[in-house]
C-alpha cells in the first residue's frame, strides 16, 4: 500500500511538471516569430519526454534521499519559500550576472537559437526562460544527476569502511562533474564553458536544496542575461 502511493504521488507530480513544461514550450513556440514548428507537436513531445524523464527522476531522487524532492522523500515538503530564495533566485542572478559580463559579445552569433536573438520583450525573455529552465532541470538534474548519485553511492558503498569521508563526498562530486559536461554538451561552443560550470553550480543547488531551487535558479540566470543582452 505505501509503495503504491508513492508511486502515485510520484505521477502526479511528474504529470504536473510535464504539463507546465509543456505549456511553457508551447508557448514559446507560439511565441517565436517564423517559426516552422507545430505548438502542438511540441507540446506533445515535450510533455512525454519531462513525464517520462521526471517520474523516473523523481524515483530515484527519493531512493537517493535528496533534499526538496517535491514532498516524495518526507511526510511534509521541508523547503521554504526562504530556501528556494537562498539557493535558487539570488544564485541564479549571480550567475545571469556572469553570464552577461563573459558571453554579452557572442550574443548575436549565428550559434545562437534565432528565437533567442530575436527577442523582442520581457515577455520572450520570460517564456523561453520557463521553458528551458523547467526542462533542462528536469532531465539534467531531476533524472541524469540522480541516478548518476544512486549508481555512484552503491559503486562506492563497498569502500565506505576504507575511506568513509572519501565515499561521503566523491559520489556527489563524480555526479555534478559528469551531468553539467553532459548538459554542456548540447550547448553551442560559445556556451559550452558557462553551461559546464554554471551546470555545476545548478547541480551543487540541487543536491543541497531540490529541485524548486535549482529550477528557481536557472529560470533566474536566464532571464537576467536574455533581458541584459537583447533587450537593453
Amino acid at each position: 500500500m505505501m509503495i503504491s502511493m508513492r508511486l502515485e504521488k510520484i505521477m502526479a507530480i511528474a504529470v504536473v511538471l510535464a504539463v507546465l513544461t509543456a505549456m511553457a514550450s508551447g508557448l514559446s513556440v507560439l511565441n517565436t516569430r517564423n517559426s516552422v514548428v507545430s505548438p502542438a507537436w511540441t507540446m506533445i513531445s515535450r510533455f512525454i519526454v519531462v513525464l517520462v524523464f521526471g517520474s523516473f527522476g523523481l524515483a530515484v531522487a527519493r531512493e537517493s534521499q535528496l533534499q526538496g524532492s517535491l514532498l516524495i522523500n518526507v511526510e511534509e515538503w521541508s523547503l521554504t519559500v526562504r530556501d528556494i530564495v537562498n539557493y535558487g533566485v539570488l544564485p541564479g542572478l549571480v550567475l545571469g550576472l556572469i553570464n552577461y559580463f563573459f558571453f554579452f559579445t557572442y550574443r548575436y552569433s549565428p550559434l545562437v537559437a534565432s528565437r533567442i536573438r530575436d527577442m523582442k520583450s520581457i515577455y520572450d525573455s520570460f517564456i523561453i526562460s520557463l521553458d528551458s529552465g523547467m526542462a533542462e532541470e528536469i532531465v539534467y538534474r531531476l533524472f541524469i544527476l540522480s541516478c548518476f548519485l544512486f549508481s555512484f553511492r552503491h559503486l562506492y558503498s563497498r569502500i565506505a569502511p576504507l575511506w568513509p569521508g572519501v565515499v561521503a563526498i566523491l559520489p556527489k562530486a563524480m555526479s555534478i562533474v559528469l551531468s553539467s559536461l553532459l548538459f554542456a554538451m548540447v550547448h553551442n561552443v560559445y556556451g559550452f564553458t558557462a553551461a559546464f560550470f554554471g551546470g555545476m553550480l545548478l547541480g551543487l543547488i540541487y543536491v543541497q536544496s531540490g529541485i524548486e531551487s535549482a529550477i528557481a535558479a536557472h529560470f533566474c540566470a536566464n532571464f537576467l542575461f536574455f533581458s541584459a543582452s537583447y533587450l537593453s
